[in-house]
């Protein structure tokens, strides 16, 4: 009786176990007709929660070029501060900036990544990064820099009641104009404007001096940056100071040096500096400038947006004007822009150009396209230290047919440098300092790229400019002139030590006969990949412009010279 019982229960079991595994009569195949009892375990695919989070940019400033971003990296620990995998986060940003999120939550290092653009918007500003999980909120906060106004007063000495203009531009880092901007100009006595940068980034704010002598300070505020100018507002003979100081150099420059004719419009134009130094280089105020074109002996034509004005220098000893071309081009170098400068009002009234300096530019009629490009490779130069990295550069016509014989002229911008070491552990890698942070990333000091070092340049207090525009040479390859193809070649050079330190943009031109095209290249100074998987250190194991201190945020290590 037992032994019949024990097969009817051992009967019934294999019956339930047959059932489950088939699914049961009743159910879906492959479901189960009821729910086990569970024994305690996390669900795998459950997502998981964080004590804190961890964010850590990149960089804490950011060009406004429109080609660089900013790394973002979000880290969620416990309690113990160990790292947390599959923890929820968002990644927003504020101020006009666009992210692109890696995804949704954390992976399995307990990180979430983005990259921070700077989105359309190219003015100066705080765009702060905030990651959110649960009730858990944290920020960060970079600067987006670049932007610069300058400031041509055509009249410096107005008598009350007469009329002034004064001619603004805007541009960004790369000194590309800033369109379609909105840009306000004040000042008491005078009706203020509102309006927006035009194709060249320029606005022409014409007013009326107030009735009452005095000097009138204008103030205008455009992508996130100032410009404040005064003007005498007085009857009979200005009082400007006439320039003490020796003019030592002066300067003269045109950007772009080709520029298209214009047709219909005025909209092309080549912006012109003047740049005064003295002794020491340092800029010089109040020189009086007269930009014309040199008597045209090509007959080109064409106007200067500051008519026959006397334009005077700023406190970074800098004048400046517009050249617009007509509907006639010119041989190369066709155009004279001469600057004609005086240190007084009355030897800039009596007309002679005593004093001149000048630059020569190219008016084009047919549109030329060029393009730069390169490889994965690198090699050594200067007996093996430097690295060398080459670029194609490939120019055409309108119709994409190959234009050869035509002149390549390269330059090249150091935009910002990094501090900090490497470590190895099990391949060199960059060290990060306090909470994760990256090595700082600092700014080109030499805000203007004029070589001079000038008040408020000098952040770091190591007194000269960094990076050093000697770190990286640019160089053609050859006669720097497109063969058959339509195809030249250049390169840079630079220490091994400098390599993964500096990052940098290359900038080529090309005209021939009145035809120009530019392109450009940015980058990140590159090493040889043996350098990072090598025993011993590599040559760029510590950076050129400081190793910087791990207990200092990246802000901080911006302002100190190690």
């Amino acid at each position: 009786m037992r032994l019949k019982n024990l097969v009817k229960m051992c009967g019934c079991v294999l019956a339930s176990v047959l059932l489950i595994a088939c699914g049961g009569g009743g159910g879906d195949a492959g479901s189960t007709p009821f729910t086990p009892p569970t024994s305690g375990g996390t669900d795998a695919t459950a997502s998981a929660t964080a004590a804190d989070l961890l964010v850590s940019l990149s960089n804490t400033s950011l060009s406004n070029s429109g080609t660089n971003t900013v790394s973002v990296t979000v880290t969620a620990v416990n309690a113990s501060r160990v790292a947390v995998a599959n923890v929820p986060v968002t990644i927003s940003v504020d101020n006009n900036a666009v992210a692109v999120v890696g995804g949704s939550a954390t992976g399995a290092d307990g990180k979430l990544t983005a990259t921070v653009q700077t989105g359309t918007d190219r003015s100066n500003r705080i765009v702060t990064v905030t990651a959110t999980s649960g009730s858990i909120s944290k920020s960060a906060s970079f600067f987006i820099i670049g932007s610069k106004i300058d400031a041509s007063v055509l009249q410096a000495v107005l008598a009350p009641g007469a009329s002034g203009q004064i001619q603004y531009r805007l541009t960004d880092v790369n000194s590309n104009p800033m369109v379609g901007l909105p840009i306000v100009v004040t000042g008491p006595g005078i009706t203020s404007a509102s309006a927006t940068t035009d194709a060249n980034g320029s606005y022409a704010f014409n007013y009326v001096a107030p009735t009452t002598a005095g000097n009138l300070t204008i103030t205008a505020n455009a992508g996130g940056v100032t410009s404040v100018q005064t003007v005498i507002v007085q009857s009979g003979v200005g009082t400007i100071p006439a320039v003490s100081t020796p003019i030592l150099s002066a300067d003269v420059k045109a950007n772009p040096s080709v520029v298209s004719v214009n047709s219909t419009s005025s909209n092309n134009r080549s912006e012109v500096r003047a740049q005064f130094l003295g002794a020491g280089n340092a800029p010089l105020a109040n020189v009086r400038v007269r930009f014309d074109l040199n008597g045209d002996v090509n007959s080109i034509g064409g106007t200067l947006s500051s008519g026959s004005n006397v334009v005077y220098s700023d406190v970074n000893g800098l004048a400046t004007t517009s050249y617009i071309p007509g509907a006639r081009q010119s041989p190369t170098d066709g155009v004279t822009i001469r600057a004609c400068y005086y240190v007084n009002d009355s030897d800039a009234s009596a007309g002679a150009c005593a004093a001149s300096a000048i630059t020569q530019l190219t008016v084009n009629s047919e549109p030329l396209a060029i393009s730069i490009g390169t490889d994965n490779t690198i090699s050594d130069g200067a007996g093996g230290l430097a690295y060398i990295k080459k670029y194609v550069v490939l120019v055409v016509d309108s119709a994409g047919q190959a234009k050869a014989g035509v002149q390549i002229t390269p330059s090249i911008d150091l935009v910002s440098y990094a501090k900090g070491f490497y470590v190895n552990p099990g391949a060199w890698t960059r060290s990060t300092g306090a909470g994760g942070y990256l090595s700082a990333s600092c700014i080109n000091e030499d805000v203007n790229r004029n070589g001079v070092l000038e008040t408020g340049e000098d952040v770091n207090g190591n007194l000269q400019l960094d990076p050093r525009k000697s770190d990286v040479a640019i160089s053609m390859i050859g006669t720097g002139i497109t063969d058959s193809s339509g195809v030249a070649t250049l390169q840079i050079l630079y220490p091994k030590n400098v390599a993964t330190w500096v990052d940098y943009k290359i900038l080529v031109t090309a005209g021939v006969s009145g035809t120009e095209g530019r392109a450009t290249w940015s980058d990140t100074l590159g090493a040889a990949a043996s350098e990072f998987t090598a025993e011993t250190p590599p040559s760029f194991v510590v950076s050129p412009y400081g190793a910087g201190d791990p207990s200092r945020t990246a802000v901080e290590e911006c302002t100190v010279a190690n």
